[in-house]
């Protein structure tokens, strides 16, 4: 009488909403999936387009709500695979008569295959491009409506093929014994199970039972996602039953068979004791198993110590662990239970006792399990903090033995090393393309690795870890859905204050290449305070390099003669002339001229580029008697018949001439003329160029200034956008009541756009981030005026604007 009422209960939930979709698994226990998550994608705005999504385009009419999946294992007898998959999926198009999933032909002919609907044959076909599409006997009407397939199957899995592997037979290396285990990143999901291959529609729910052979404890065993709920013993076999009732991508479903060694301890998550599970093969040493547990166990201290910067461990209902289920690979972060590479002898622990495999894994499951990459281009974000999560378990469990400078200065040198690939793949069709791709390693592990050091210090602690967590909520981020570049960007962006990010992702996520750098500085004061300047000398960039100019950051060790006067400060490098503070609560704002300043309670002696490796510049730093001393200021800006370039300098030695010069891309300088001195105040000089000539689209200026005693100092380097009329456009034109002011704004950059009248006054001021915006011309006398488009306090486009009345 319970279940009758409990199952009328279900129905009725179902009639009254469409919101959520209510389903029962096999021991009639009620799980849901929300419409309104719509099916883990990512968030609105946000979504990639669907001809990029790196995946077949299978499932483009259903969303998978729940698989029910029974797999028929034998390490000992073939490699082969028996299955059935009960797929539960909700229609999210009209009229639906058929359905495509992902699945191996060489694999699996269409003769294995059997699909049912409501227990009636399906016509089937599975073609050469591995798609298997299900042509139902009959339509299913209205979106929204729940419903299930049923694909039995069994074949031979393809064989290891480069970097793809899917599922394999082997022997472990100690015992000679025969083992079955998969890794299907990127494109080997479709080599073992039927499934729609697609981490934008993640599976809400899994049911996975295993059947092996059994003689006794001393044969098989299975690792895989979830929950053990259930084993049974019938006869010579035995069936494992695993629950999984967190949102999941089809490559991360794993299964491994072994005569396994099992090890259970739990860890506190946030209240809850959480099952922790080592799966080990036999044969190894006493010694052996007691260095893999005591690196495991280290592990859980990394789980609690990650639960705090990041949100609860994501699976903490379910389990934590790992297992000996791989070869050659190091480490795959399945869902709930990561495999381990034990090596390849019987001496040999391969990485299951590696502190930084382990962790790396272990962060995946917050940052590539939790939250999933909406497409394989963008794995760096999941690849990237997993690199990243290495030196964090160094930093915050030191027991661990990771040393975070060192392993730091590492990741640094590899992601230095690729010159010509992007943080964000661009070959991303197959295994091959993603793995084997020369440089893509490299570049979306440690440029990944990289690209969220730099992200932590420019935000500083506290904003870099809440935004972190605000892009793994499940609420308002990408918690148990998939993410791409901009909602990480967007996290960020939005938790300081909008400020534009978009830069700095174009830079040093699509773009390649690298700088070098020389920061200028030095010191005034007498005690007790300082005041340490700092200026841009210069910077390069690499071969290989598609970026004019990175948008950098700047971080430098600053030390004087006590052990306790040591401090580190970032500033943000925008283009050489526009500076910003920044690291302790986000991005200030810039300041031009290419000098900051900075109060110390102590005497700087040292500054150091980068001491700790948490940038991806190389750089000196340079101490200069003149410039960051006597400097008060250097700027150039655009003028009425050009750019004027400005020096104020402070002096007790005489300055016999200075002269200025220029270049087009900040590296090469050629001298323009001396500069005009205006003014002398006691040591005080001041000097004045009219450049008429200036390059387009950027000229770049530095002062060389000779000193009478034959010193010859520089100055820092000061940037001017051109101006060009033609990229804004004002309609209408002339204008009565109102004008649209349109210009180029493709990065959607903070713009600020200024009507002046005739005497150059500033008569209307309004900023945005479109690439348009409205003027009121309504309370404008009539005459003419100039529209001038402004980014970061330099004009980079004017416009004529004629109002009549």
């Amino acid at each position: 009488m319970k279940g009758k009422l409990y199952l009328f209960c279900i129905a009725l939930l179902c009639s009254i909403t469409t919101q959520h979709v209510f389903a029962q698994d096999a021991d009639g226990e009620l799980y849901y999936h929300s419409g309104a998550r719509l099916s883990n994608r990512p968030v609105s705005g946000e979504a990639p387009n669907s001809s990029f999504t790196g995946q077949s385009g299978t499932g483009a009419n259903i969303d998978v709500v729940y698989h029910r999946i029974w797999w028929r294992i034998n390490p000992d007898s073939s490699k082969g695979i028996k299955g059935t998959v009960t797929t539960y999926f909700k229609t999210i198009a009209p009229n639906v008569a058929s359905i495509t999933m992902d699945l191996r032909q060489s694999a699996f002919n269409n003769a294995s295959l059997v699909v049912t609907y409501h227990g009636t044959t399906c016509v089937r076909t599975l073609n050469a491009s591995n798609i298997l599409t299900i042509t139902l006997p009959s339509t299913i009407a209205a979106t929204g409506t729940l419903d299930s397939v049923v694909v039995n199957y069994n074949g031979v899995p393809p064989g290891v093929s480069g970097a793809a592997q899917g599922y394999q037979t082997d022997t472990d290396p100690s015992t000679g014994q025969n083992i079955t285990y998969t890794l299907s990143e990127s494109y080997e999901d479709r080599d073992w199970w039927p499934c729609k291959a697609d981490m934008q529609d993640k599976i809400d729910s899994m049911d996975i039972l295993v059947n092996v052979p059994w003689s006794g404890a001393d044969t098989f065993w299975v690792a895989t996602n979830g929950r053990l709920v259930d084993s049974t013993i019938s006869g010579t076999s035995r069936t494992f039953r695993f629950k999984n009732r967190y949102a999941m991508a089809s490559y991360l479903v794993s299964v491994s068979v072994a005569r396994y060694n099992r090890y259970y301890t739990h860890v506190n998550v946030g209240g809850v004791n959480t099952q922790v599970a080592y799966y080990l093969h036999r044969g190894k040493t006493a010694t052996q198993y007691t260095n893999i547990l005591n690196a495991m166990n280290l592990q859980n201290q990394v789980l609690q110590q990650f639960s705090l910067k990041f949100g609860d461990y994501p699976f903490k209902y379910e389990k934590h662990g790992f297992y000996d289920g791989l070869k050659g690979a190091g480490g795959m972060e399945h869902q709930t239970f990561s495999a381990i590479d034990g090596g390849t002898s019987a001496a040999s622990t391969g990485s299951l006792t590696s502190a930084s495999t382990l962790a790396h894994e272990l962060m995946h499951q917050w940052f590539g399990d939790k939250t999933t990459f909406a497409t394989w281009a963008d794995i760096y974000l999941a690849e990237g903090f997993a690199r990243y999560g290495e030196m964090l378990a160094g930093e915050f469990v030191p027991a661990t033995g990771i040393n975070t400078t060192t392993k730091m200065s590492s990741v640094k040198t590899a992601a230095r090393g690729v010159t010509a690939v992007p943080t964000k793949i661009t070959a991303f069709t197959t295994s091959a393309a993603v793995w084997s791709t020369a440089g893509n390693v490299s570049a979306m592990y440690d440029r990944g690795a990289m690209v969220v050091s730099m992200l932590r210090k420019l935000s500083g602690d506290n904003l870099f870890f809440q935004a972190c967590r605000n892009y793994l909520d499940s609420t308002t981020g990408s918690g148990y859905k998939s993410a791409t570049t901009d909602s990480l960007k967007n996290n960020f962006s939005r938790l300081m204050g909008n400020y534009n990010l978009t830069p700095f992702f174009n830079d040093w996520v699509t773009g390649t290449g690298h700088p070098t750098t020389v920061i200028n500085w030095n010191k005034v004061g007498a005690g007790p305070t300082y005041t340490l300047k700092v200026s841009v000398g210069s910077q390069t960039r690499s071969a290989g390099s598609s970026v004019s100019y990175f948008h950098n950051v700047v971080v430098l060790r600053v030390r004087g003669a006590l052990p306790a006067n040591d401090t580190v400060i970032v500033f943000y490098d925008i283009d050489g002339n526009n500076l910003a503070k920044a690291g302790s609560n986000g991005i200030e704002a810039s300041v031009p001229g290419n000098l900051l300043t900075y109060d110390l309670s102590f005497n700087p002696t040292t500054v150091t580029f980068d001491a700790y490796n948490q940038t991806m510049s190389a750089g000196s730093t340079t101490q200069l008697a003149l410039l960051a001393t006597d400097l008060t200021s250097f700027t150039a800006q655009k003028g009425i018949t050009g750019n004027d370039v400005k020096l104020t300098i402070n002096s007790i030695d005489a300055v016999s001439r200075v002269t200025l010069e220029k270049s087009a891309d900040g590296n090469i300088f050629t001298a323009v003329g001396e500069m005009m001195q205006q003014s002398v105040n006691s040591t005080e000089f001041k000097y004045l160029f009219a450049d008429a000539f200036p390059y387009t689209p950027a000229t770049y200026y530095r002062a060389k200034v000779n000193i009478a005693n034959g010193t010859v100092k520089y100055t820092s380097i000061a940037k001017v956008l051109q101006e060009a009329g033609t990229d804004v456009v004002i309609s209408p034109n002339p204008a009565n009541n109102a004008a649209v002011v349109s210009f180029d704004n493709s990065q959607a950059e903070r713009m600020t756009v200024l009507v002046l009248s005739a005497e150059g006054k500033v008569v209307s001021e309004a900023s945005t981030t479109n690439n348009f915006i409205n003027i009121d011309t309504q309370k404008f006398a009539a005459g003419t005026y100039v529209v001038k488009v402004v980014n970061q306090g330099q004009p980079v486009a004017t416009q004529k604007l004629i109002v009549r009345h």
